[in-house]
Formats: C-alpha cells, structure tokens, sequence
C-alpha cells in the first residue's frame, strides 16, 4: 500500500537541488520525503507511505521511493538517505525484534544505490521535530496555564514497539538521548498486573515493557484478561481491541484499554522520576488511537502515584503529540544539523 500526502511535480525542487531522502521507519509502516535545507528548517516535500509488509527488504521501499522521484520528473535520485528507525545499530547491523526484514547498513546502502545512508533511532528522529511542534498538535493529559514545559523532555510511545528518547539542555540548545526503554524489564504496580506478568514469565525468559505496551502487546494483555476471566478472545488485532472499546459495548476490550493505559502512566512516571524531566510527550501509533481512553484518569492517576515524588510530578506537564510525519521532519533536521553544523536550539 502507498499512500501519498503531497503530490510529486517536476520544478517542487530548484535546479542542482537533488536534496536527500528522509524516512521514518517502522514495524508497519515507512514514511518517506524528499527534503532539501536553506538557512531554516529542512523543508520536506514528495511524501509517500508504504506498507512495509509489502516490500522484501527496506531498500527495496527506498528505492521505490526513488523510482517514483524520477518517474516525476525530479531528476535523478537523491544519493544519500537518513532513516529514522527502531533499533540499535551494532557494527553493520541493526538489532530489532519489530521489523519484517533484517537490516544491514552496508547491503541497504548499496541495494538501494546510495552513497551515503545513516540509522538513527526512530524516538531520536521525532526528538529533532519537536521544535516544529504548533499548539495544535500538543494535547494536553496533564496541563494548565501554570505548568511550562521544560527540559529534559522525555518522549514515549507504544505503537508496533515501544520507543523513548530524552531531550537535555546543552548550552543554548539541546541534545537528543536515543533509548531502549522497551526493552527494560515490565515491572507490575498491583495485583492484576503482577498476575499477568506471572504468566508472560512463562511464556518468556524477558519480559519487557514491550510486551504489554505496544500494538502487540495489547493484544497480549486482551488475552491474558481473556484467560484470566475464562472466556475467549473475540479480537485479535489492535485495532479490533480499540475499536470494542470504543464501542463501549465489550467489557474486556475496555478492561484491556484500561489497564493498558493505567500501567503505561505507571511507566511514563517511573522514567519521569529516573530523568528528572521536566515534560512528558507521548507518541507512537497506538497512542494516537486511545487519546479517549489516556484521558479519562488512569493514566495519570499511576503516573502521578509516586509516594514522596508525587508532588514533584504534579509540575511535570504532559502532552500527547500526533506522531504522522513528525519521524522525517525530524530525522531531516537531524541531517542537516549533522551536515552543517548547525545547533539544534530550544524555543
């Protein structure tokens, strides 16, 4: 599946301008732009989205990105790429149990036909764009006229897998900490999750905090209730298990997003007391699925249930960002300051 969001015309990129390729990459789907950079933000322009299942490895998705670049009259190819994606890079190859195909920096760069290809954690990358940020993509779970983000930041997001980064000051503009708190261990807050977790032991020598707080993982934790209560699965996607809830009408599927987003709060507040951050920003694909269900309490009932700290995570706001094409906004501002020089300031 491509879905396309700006249209591809000859002339959107000035002569001797070929610009290089920004992508946003995760387990399900791939974003891709065409950026360029002035003096400014990078603009990006030419977006397109793809089904990742649908393509046998990640550069076959770049250079079908740059088929339809050239099919449109932009010239030749872009010949360097930046992709944001989930993972960690080791030596030459990226580690990353949510992808359909394994990644190799060297074989994707000469695959696709590029000079120069870079990874970059994908929470990294959406790090990077919070300075595009407007009002209007900001929803606040919890703030109010007195409580002014500040920094650190911390960013967390449940979609095919679990991401985080970390924003710290560093002199008059601010470095991007990339993250694996996905896979640190799932810790249980009351009974009912210790119970679940309990069983996810016996199913797995690591049970981590993606396992229940991803797209997957609240699949997992719908079944678990399911088992728990005696009864059988009816859902056995995410989207079906949001769209019961929503519905109203299924007690466990609203069970399930309950407790999903309950112990997602309990995890943003234990990274929020780990960094001392100062503002909390949720993204990731599900997140933008359940904004209904993050607000009505439970979520910041276990976020702000911190004993002796709680009053201090009373001052930290918190937002629920729409993720979209924030990941290459961001991983394009990370090349250009890369190759440029340039501060990466707050504001």
């Amino acid at each position: 599946m491509v879905e396309t969001t700006a249209p591809l015309r000859a002339g959107d990129v000035e002569d001797g301008q070929s610009g290089f390729i920004a992508a946003d990459v995760g387990g399900t789907f791939a974003r891709l732009g065409l950026a360029h950079g002035g003096p400014g933000a990078p603009e990006v322009i030419a977006q397109r989205r793809y089904a990742c299942a649908e393509f046998p490895s990640l550069a076959a998705v770049l250079r079908q990105f740059g088929q339809e670049l050239q099919a449109a009259g932009q010239g030749q190819a872009p010949s360097a790429a930046v992709v944001a994606i989930a993972g960690v890079l080791q030596g030459d190859r990226l580690l990353n149990s949510n992808l359909p195909w394994p990644v190799s920096l060297a074989a994707t760069r000469s695959q696709a036909g590029l000079e120069q290809l870079q990874l970059i954690n994908d929470f990294q990358a959406l790090a990077w764009a919070l300075p595009q940020l407007s009002p209007g993509q900001m929803l606040p779970l919890h703030a109010d006229a007195a409580l002014v983000p500040r920094l650190p930041a911390l960013l967390l997001g449940p979609g095919t897998g679990l991401g985080a980064a970390l924003v710290v000051p560093e002199g008059g503009g601010y470095r991007v900490l990339p993250s694996e708190a996905g896979h640190a261990a799932l810790g249980a807050g009351n009974p009912l999750e210790l119970e679940i977790l309990r069983r996810l032991q016996d199913q797995f020598d690591h049970v981590d905090n993606e396992r229940i707080l991803s797209g997957t993982g609240l699949v997992r934790l719908y079944a678990a209730l399911c088992t728990q209560q005696g009864q059988a699965p009816r859902w056995h996607t995410p989207a079906e298990v949001i769209a019961a809830a929503d519905a109203g009408d299924d007690r466990l599927a609203t069970q399930c997003l309950e407790v999903f987003c309950a112990w997602l709060g309990s995890l943003a507040g234990d990274l929020a007391i780990t960094f001392c951050a100062g503002t909390v920003y949720l993204a990731g694909g599900i997140t933008g699925h359940i904004g209904q269900h993050l607000s009505r309490g439970g979520f910041l009932r276990r976020f702000l249930d911190k004993g002796v700290l709680a009053p201090a995570l009373q001052q930290v706001p918190v937002f629920r960002i729409e993720h979209g094409w924030l990941g290459i906004v961001g991983a394009a501002a990370w090349y250009r300051a890369r190759h440029t020089g340039t501060t990466f300031r707050a504001r």
